[in-house]
């Protein structure tokens, strides 16, 4: 069994922070106003979502500006506290103007760009992977899971106006490979002897094969191995990233995945879900 290298995405930040600037000025007054996959969301709320992201993280791991936090005793009050936060600043945005969002994204999404090409990939990051059950993570994990937030509010945003982009294979796998690193937390409270194995083949040009595999005890994700597998789960590209920041349900991503085996132990992967929601 191979374990798992780091994820790098540092390098893209820069490309999708263009992309979605150059999205957002060919946008009409229209398409600003068009609903998301977010019931409660348009687009202009989305982009004014993602400013809200790097202004947030620059205050604070770079500011070390800390908002004061109720107390939380579970992930679920996690969450609530940061839809809060999300909704607060959505509404406050609503006065801005689409030239404005641009102007401040254009200024905050550079400094953030710097800020992540300054730190050391191992370093604890003040944030953890929440949704990967780490109350502390690897700035490299944490970085990696900003950008796969910036990536898929981006494609949601495109899906919205029509304009799709950035799915090719270095831009949308270390996405999938971000979002898989979750499959152990979401498969914890799964028994299973030791040696259990969950093949997870991702097809399309951006996939690639994960092995879950249980020691008894605990599960571990790798990218290689000679077990054969107990259970086989494949998902196109589009689907398995819909499915797990909540773009789709677990019915409708069923109907297009292969699952051989002991469907059991698939019944995790269309249920985690890897966005503080």
């Amino acid at each position: 069994m191979l374990p798992l290298s780091p994820i790098e995405t540092r390098h893209l930040f820069r490309e999708i922070n263009a992309g979605l600037l150059d999205l957002c000025g060919a946008l009409s007054p229209d398409d600003w106003s068009k609903p998301t996959v977010h019931a409660d969301r348009n687009v202009k709320d989305l982009v004014a979502h993602l400013l809200d992201g790097s202004l947030r993280r620059l205050s604070i791991q770079r500011d070390g500006h800390f908002l004061q936090a109720p107390d939380m005793r579970s992930f679920a009050d996690m969450v609530a506290f940061v839809q809060e936060l999300n909704r607060e600043w959505i509404m406050a945005a609503k006065r801005l103007s689409p030239r404005v969002l641009m102007d401040l994204m254009m200024r905050a999404d550079e400094e953030v760009a710097a800020l992540f090409s300054s730190l050391e990939p191992h370093a604890p990051s003040p944030f953890g992977v929440a949704w990967a059950g780490e109350e502390w993570s690897e700035s490299w994990f944490d970085m990696a899971r900003e950008y796969t937030e910036k990536w898929h509010h981006q494609q949601q945003i495109r899906d919205a106006v029509g304009r799709p982009g950035f799915k090719e294979r270095r831009f949308l796998h270390p996405v999938l490979d971000t979002f898989l690193r979750g499959a152990p937390h979401a498969f914890r409270n799964t028994r299973a002897a030791d040696g259990t194995t969950v093949e997870i083949a991702i097809s399309g040009e951006a996939g690639g094969k994960w092995h879950l595999v249980c020691d008894g005890d605990r599960w571990a994700l790798a990218t290689d191995c000679q077990t054969k597998p107990t259970t086989y789960v494949e998902l196109d590209a589009d689907t398995a990233w819909r499915l797990w920041t909540k773009g789709i349900d677990a019915k409708a991503a069923l109907s297009r995945a292969i699952v051989r085996g002991n469907e059991s132990f698939a019944a995790p992967l269309f249920t985690m879900v890897t966005i503080m929601a």
